[in-house]
């Protein structure tokens, strides 16, 4: 799924696997899971005619998935094909369908569950905390160990010789291969924080909210795509954190090692600034694609 609601189906969702491996245990990587096995399953539904066949159902062929009922081949896909969910940021829009879907998972065979360390942080506390769920997960109070909880290093920008040269200048090291972690078979992963808005707490000051991005690297070609969760303009933002990920992307791009960028685009262009909530709309978006460009 893409939306961000309002219904509950088709909400964001993504699967990924490398071209060069097999449809084989912990050969996916799930960005972000608002829906997970529902949306396998309505993926792998047959056909209504012959004609009509899925891209999905291309993919996995009768011959790559055990059972006859989708319901099954979409549990076997989550348990043992996904190797891990790395989640953008813990609205539940990206994350209800993996909560929901976590007492499918055993002790024995647990799933991890990714992310920047204060949206695990985040999980753990307000999710896994014995009240709006189970504590699923292997750390915290009275943890059942079904869902590893496994955090990214958080990629700060580092200017090559001060703290206030410009980014444009700053050191190159976007391809650093100790920035990048084997997150499934055949896949690499790095994770780079955005803003989504800021929020107002009682008696605060407004702070930020953060999302993510995550530049995802198949091993064998080295080409990469990059997959934004939710984010906001920099323009709008008050802490901008857009244009390290632009100029890593560009450089990528001008390498050749650059196929894709998967944003959102939440809000038609007629939305005013101040009601954007951590999004894009048509303008703001390419706004930021010049960013990307220049």
């Amino acid at each position: 799924g893409a939306s961000g609601g309002p219904f509950e189906f088709g909400v964001s969702g993504y699967l990924i696997k490398s071209n060069f491996e097999p449809w084989a245990k912990d050969s996916i990587v799930a960005i972000d899971a608002g829906t997970y096995m529902s949306g396998v399953m309505q993926a792998l539904r047959p056909a209504t005619s012959a004609s009509a066949i899925s891209p999905a159902q291309q993919q996995l062929g009768s011959g790559l998935l055990p059972y006859v009922s989708p319901l099954t081949n979409a549990a076997y896909v989550v348990r043992e094909l996904v190797a891990a969910v790395c989640i953008t940021h813990a609205h539940m829009d990206h994350l209800a369908g993996f909560v929901v879907n976590s007492g499918c998972f055993t002790v024995d065979n647990p799933k991890k569950l990714a992310g920047l360390p204060w949206v695990i942080d985040g999980v753990l506390k307000h999710i896994f905390n014995n009240v709006i769920w189970p504590n699923m997960s292997n750390e915290g109070d009275d943890p059942i160990g079904m869902v590893t909880l496994h955090r990214f290093s958080s990629n700060a920008v580092k200017a090559s010789n001060n703290s206030d040269e410009p980014v444009d200048v700053i050191e190159d090291t976007f391809d650093d291969e100790d920035a990048y972690e084997n997150i499934a078979n055949g896949l690499d992963i790095r994770a780079y924080s955005v803003s989504h808005g800021c929020v107002h707490g009682a008696g605060m000051a407004p702070k930020a909210y953060e999302s993510s991005a995550y530049f995802v690297r198949d091993k064998r070609s080295g080409r990469e795509i990059l997959m934004f969760g939710d984010v906001e303009p920099d323009s709008v933002s008050m802490d901008p954190k857009n244009r390290p990920v632009w100029i890593a992307a560009a450089q990528k791009f001008g390498r050749n090692k650059l196929s894709a960028i998967f944003i959102e685009c939440s809000y038609a262009s007629i939305q005013p600034e101040h009601s954007l909530f951590g999004h894009l709309s048509p303008p703001y978006l390419i706004q930021e694609l010049k960013m990307f460009a220049s």
